[in-house]
């Protein structure tokens, strides 16, 4: 048995989206199904929903951080048709917004004057809406689902469909609406990949980003680069056919969009993959060298009295991880102890990882109805300001909320990882003690000789471990 300390927390429903009022489509006064992470300027959030609002159709909202002052800054008007059609502005943001300047960017799934979708700005006030680019389907790419990123008077973003290939493209097209390029067009053959979910991140002229499908190994996905000056494409890493209940060893169908540190390293995750099937935590070169696994989503079961499917650590990451110094933040959708998802940390050298919160229900009762106000099933990952995280769930709060989830100072985690019936236990850093004892209640003992990985001998007897400052 292992010995894991808890993070002390303080979560904090700072705003709850309303329910529906049983029009169709779907509508209410502030928006619904948030997939977006907050950002933030000043004590403001900023956001999006996928649905709801007055046409039920999504909004851009902002918050302050204390969870008042909601405004809508948006509301998305009517499709010409429902649940297909077209519009002026678009329909259904998905991603987050990118702040630059006190003006939002983003994009929205559907809508537009071509029905595939459009790139728009708002300033943080309100005012300025503009549509940017309604995409065609075959020239431009449809359904981004993926925010921007910006370079100097450039924004650069992706779509999950479309493009002269069918599985989507990814594009540039500069502030002020001019200059749209298609960049490339994702063919799903073979040495290509297909449907980016997720976003860029850029370094120097070369831009980085995932596909869901596509690739060598039966259409789990790859990693890419290309850079903006030749459009040279490349595969930096194709993912793993999948064997049975979706596992394979590295992880494979990514959703999000990676994550890069200063010292040309990625970070990302997968929604399914590693020999458990629930997704991984990785790290890879620019340069597409040392693919290393950071954390392996552990195993669970389906539990009757909750519904959902639990485990220790949480299930099917799909969102773009949040770096501070050595730490890297995430969610994943579903699966912890209450199996409606979890907020978690760990070091890019993949020791210490740590289920900072569980999602659990808050029940509350609305109209009549019960509704848990405590948030679940995050559909985007956080943002960090201080010592809170910020971010929304999808559920939760009737149609999704806001939250913040306050970190306090936090003893150094141990982490254990089984695989082929061996136990290897980490932790960061060089301060520390790993100690023994055979029973909660005796004397513990240094291990002679351990440090980071410890690779726990067999025996027949049961054992406690935990880590002690130097």
């Amino acid at each position: 048995m292992i010995v894991l300390g808890g993070r002390a927390q303080t979560y904090s429903n700072l705003y709850a989206f309303t329910a529906y009022g049983g029009s169709v489509p779907p509508a209410n006064s502030d928006g619904a199904f948030p997939y977006s992470v907050p950002v933030l300027l000043s004590n403001v959030l900023y956001g999006t929903t996928w649905e709801g609002g007055t046409n039920g159709e999504g909004t851009i909202f902002a918050v302050k951080t204390d969870g008042t002052g909601f405004t809508n800054l948006h509301i998305f008007s009517a499709l010409s048709t429902y649940p297909v059609g077209t519009n002026a502005d678009g329909a259904q943001p998905y991603d987050s917004l990118l702040l630059s300047s006190n003006i939002l960017y983003g994009t929205a799934f559907a809508g537009g004057t071509n029905g595939w979708g459009t790139v728009f700005r708002i300033n943080t006030d309100g005012s300025g809406f503009t549509v940017l680019r309604s995409l065609n389907e075959f020239s431009d790419g449809a359904e981004p689902r993926g925010g921007l990123i910006i370079s100097s008077n450039t924004l650069f973003g992706t779509a999950t469909m479309g493009g002269t290939g069918d599985y989507g493209t990814v594009f540039r097209i500069n502030t002020d609406g001019n200059n749209f390029t298609n960049l490339h067009n994702f063919t799903a053959l073979s040495g290509d990949g297909a449907e980016p979910q997720g976003g860029l991140v850029m370094s120097g002229t070369n831009l980085y980003g995932m596909t869901l499908g596509g690739g060598t190994n039966n259409g789990n996905g790859i990693i890419f680069s290309l850079s903006t000056v030749k459009s040279n494409f490349t595969v930096l890493y194709t993912f793993a056919k999948f064997g049975s209940k979706s596992t394979n060893t590295f992880g494979g169908s990514p959703y999000a969009a990676l994550t890069l540190s200063s010292n040309s390293t990625l970070y990302g995750v997968t929604d399914l993959g590693g020999t458990n099937g629930n997704g991984v935590v990785f790290s890879v070169g620019t340069d597409g060298m040392n693919y290393k696994l950071l954390h392996t989503f552990a195993l669970g079961a389906s539990d009757p009295s909750l519904g959902y499917y639990t485990n220790k650590d949480g299930i099917k990451p799909q969102c773009q991880l949040t770096l501070s110094g050595s730490t890297l933040y995430g969610t994943t959708t579903a699966g912890g102890l209450q199996g409606i998802g979890t907020v978690f940390s760990v070091q890019t050298d993949g020791t210490g990882f740590t289920n900072l919160y569980t999602f659990t229900p808050i029940v509350t009762i609305v109209g009549g109805n019960l509704f848990s106000s405590g948030g679940a099933n995050p559909g985007c990952g956080v943002t960090l300001n201080g010592s809170t995280l910020y971010g929304t769930t999808t559920v939760g709060g009737i149609n999704g909320n806001v939250y913040g989830l306050l970190l306090g100072s936090a003893p150094v985690f141990l982490s254990e990882q089984i695989s082929g019936g061996q136990l290897t236990l980490t932790w960061p850093g060089s301060s520390y003690s790993l100690q023994s004892a055979g029973d909660l209640r005796g004397n513990f003992s240094n291990v002679v000789g351990s440090s980071s990985p410890y690779v726990v001998p067999a025996t027949n007897t049961q054992q406690f471990y935990r880590l002690k400052g130097n």
